[in-house]
């Protein structure tokens, strides 16, 4: 492990990968459309958002 950290390109690498996955995590949230990883669907929510949820859930 110590080699590859050593290795400038790889970390390059990892660095621009998680970028772009925080570009299409961040988009995804914007759009309010679901992170689709797999087959799995996630909604990305601020704690505003999920706050307002649960108060709408506790009035009903």
């Amino acid at each position: 492990m110590k080699e590859l950290l050593e290795n400038n390109e790889f970390v390059e690498g990892i660095a621009v990968g998680v970028s772009l996955y925080q570009n299409v995590v961040l988009a995804a949230h914007e759009r309010k459309e679901p992170l689709k990883i797999g087959n799995d669907l996630y909604f990305v929510q601020s704690s505003r958002e999920k706050l307002a949820q649960v108060l709408d859930e506790m009035c009903k």
